[in-house]
């Protein structure tokens, strides 16, 4: 899927602009997989005001041993992102999805 490219949560804007000063080119507009997957990892429900119970807020993850929960959690959250998920690996140094749009 292709969409708006954010870089530290913030929209890429490089105006570029014609001969006659108007602008004809500016937002960067790339595969936004990975960097969706990383917003519906890191809001916390009720952060998106469009969608409320967008999140799976996995800084809450830090001091938590059940990782079937949060394996559940996110395959649910990417799914209603209409992701199709074919695994989630959660070790103690990373989460990895296999998913795609």
């Amino acid at each position: 899927m292709k969409g708006i490219t954010l870089i530290d949560y913030e929209a890429v804007i490089q105006p570029r602009r014609g001969p006659d000063g108007k602008i004809i080119s500016g937002l960067i507009v790339a595969d936004t997989l990975h960097q969706n997957q990383a917003l519906i990892l890191h809001l916390h429900k009720g952060e998106l005001k469009e969608r409320p119970m967008t999140g799976c807020g996995i800084s809450d993850m830090l001091l938590d041993n059940d990782p079937i929960y949060w394996r559940t959690l996110i395959r649910e959250q990417l799914e209603m992102d209409r992701q199709t998920v074919t695994n989630i690996k959660i070790t103690t140094k990373s989460i990895e999805i296999d998913a795609q749009y």
